[in-house]
């Protein structure tokens, strides 16, 4: 019935345990946590480029134009 909801937070917390098996083995006790902090950290930097994306991109092509 929600699978439009599930599938974005499901994503998420795989990425989030990708980058929490570059710490901690999967079977730790600790590793939900672990992903669960990774999958917030995720969650922040893409945020924080969909909020700076303009600037982001501006900021290249004037590096870009800078070495031609």
């Amino acid at each position: 019935m929600a699978d439009w909801i599930l599938w974005p937070a499901d994503a998420l917390l795989s990425a989030g345990a990708y980058v929490a098996s570059w710490f901690a083995s999967k079977d730790t006790p600790g590793f939900l946590l672990l992903q669960m902090m990774a999958a917030t950290l995720v969650l922040a930097a893409v945020v924080s480029l969909i909020v700076y994306w303009q600037s982001v991109v501006d900021y290249c092509r004037s590096r870009w134009k800078f070495r031609e």
